[in-house]
């Protein structure tokens, strides 16, 4: 038979090996341009996760399973408090900030401290309740997690958001690691002799608080705050801003805490507390590596935006395989650290960050794309993003959650990492080709039907 024009048996082979070079080039291309900068970017991370992973199997060996459950439980329980907040009321305030109008940071603060009192007194309400209705250790932890809220979050936050408008990131860079490593010492000694959840609690949440107002103070002072706030050197626009996008970062924060909601009250609390070493240690990577947007802002910040959408789809083959083996290199980390130093009442954490590492390849490829978006303005595509693909995992962990167990939520979020990742793709690479499909389908919905 003859063979098609063209045709050589070494085709594919030659094909792979073009495929290698090129990956190997890309590969090396990251490293020349992100391995300087990268360093002190990621530093103070790689520190923070190195005295978290020492601290953490004193913690689980000196508390109590299931009152650990129980803290991880008003954790989540916490950041659905902190997202009516408005926290991008704090974060809006870094615009006004970086131009010069330094009086922002404390217009931001009062304004924001106002919804936390409230807040805080919700907080309490609630911890009052539980309490009478049998849940002593949970109302407890709550009204903890409450009086931080409201006499420590605010200022630890403010203080960190103004060393990124300034782009002190060095000073920063101190401050942070400075603090958690402290708080790590506090909080495992206090494990360690007291074998006691309330004390452990108190013990964080009073560190981070007395960090956060000696931060908060070291910055208004140093910088004259208070005079640039009395001369009214202010953007208003953090506020409005901040309080439209509540809605939005409630049903993300939601998303993202949702399985805790329901293992604790559903399975127990000390499977919450086996579930919450595999959810953290996951979180713990994906937040790593989320630390490399910074590194890419610039670089596409100075692109058109049509030369980035050519640029990434032609090499978002190689992020995957790069995000696979990096990937890869965590899981294999993570297995041996669960299986090696972690107390043995919680190995069942292995299964479910084995499942849950599956979403971290969407993760790393998926931060790229939502760079392209951000560094172009697209809010309208980020709303939709930040809402659609989060109230599709909601339905996910919950629908899996009922019908299989801690198992099957682990499952809901991994496949909504990727039902997310997916939207990105369409919104960002394939956006014309969305659009095209949907005037084409609009318009046959419109067209006058024949009789």
């Amino acid at each position: 038979m003859n063979k098609p024009e063209g045709y050589s048996k070494d085709s594919r082979p030659a094909s792979r090996n073009s495929f290698l070079k090129e990956l190997t080039n890309f590969s090396r291309l990251l490293l020349r341009e992100y391995s300087l900068n990268s360093i002190f970017v990621f530093y103070p991370q790689i520190t923070l996760v190195i005295v978290g992973l020492v601290t953490l199997p004193i913690i689980l060996a000196n508390l109590p399973i299931e009152d650990y459950g129980n803290l991880q439980f008003v954790l989540a329980l916490q950041v659905v408090f902190i997202a009516l907040t408005g926290g991008n009321i704090t974060a809006g305030a870094k615009r006004g900030i970086a131009k010069g109008l330094d009086g922002t940071f404390l217009f931001a603060f009062l304004s924001r401290l106002r919804i936390m009192t409230a807040v805080s007194l919700l907080g309490f309400i609630t911890s009052f309740f539980l309490y009478i209705n049998g849940w002593q250790t949970i109302s407890l932890l709550l009204a903890i997690s409450s009086a931080y809220l409201l006499l420590g979050y605010l200022f630890q936050i403010s203080y960190q958001q103004y060393f990124i408008a300034k782009k002190q990131f060095k000073q920063l860079a101190i401050w942070e690691v400075t603090s958690s490593v402290s708080m790590a010492a506090a909080i495992t000694v206090s494990a360690y002799l007291t074998h006691n959840i309330l004390i452990f609690a108190a013990v964080q949440f009073g560190w981070m608080t007395v960090t956060g107002w000696l931060g908060w103070l070291y910055v208004v002072r140093k910088n004259g705050l208070i005079a640039a706030y009395k001369k009214e050197l202010t953007d208003g626009e953090c506020v409005p801003y901040g309080r439209k996008l509540i809605p939005a970062d409630l049903i993300v924060l939601i998303a993202y805490r949702i399985s805790h909601y329901i293992i604790g009250p559903v399975f127990g609390y000390s499977n919450l507390a086996v579930f919450s070493v595999a959810f953290n240690l996951n979180s713990r990577i994906a937040g790593f590596m989320k630390e490399a947007r910074p590194l890419l802002y610039s670089d596409f910040a100075l692109l058109e935006e049509e030369k980035l959408i050519k640029a990434a789809t032609h090499r978002l083959k190689y992020g995957i395989v790069i995000s696979l083996a990096i990937t890869l290199v965590f899981v294999v980390a993570g297995y041996l650290y669960i299986s090696l130093f972690l107390p043995a009442i919680y190995q069942m954490a292995l299964t479910y960050f084995f499942i849950l590492a599956l979403a971290l390849p969407s993760i790393l490829i998926g931060i790229t794309l939502q760079v392209m978006l951000e560094v172009n303005f697209r809010y309208r595509e980020l709303t939709i993003l930040a809402t659609v693909p989060s109230l599709i995992k909601i339905a996910l962990i919950i629908g899996l959650g009922l019908s299989f167990g801690v198992i099957g939520i682990c499952w809901g979020i991994a496949i909504g990492a990727w039902i997310r990742f997916a939207f990105y793709y369409l919104i960002t690479l394939k956006r014309e080709t969305v659009r095209q499909y949907l005037n084409r389908f609009f318009a046959r919905e419109e067209a006058p039907k024949e009789f």
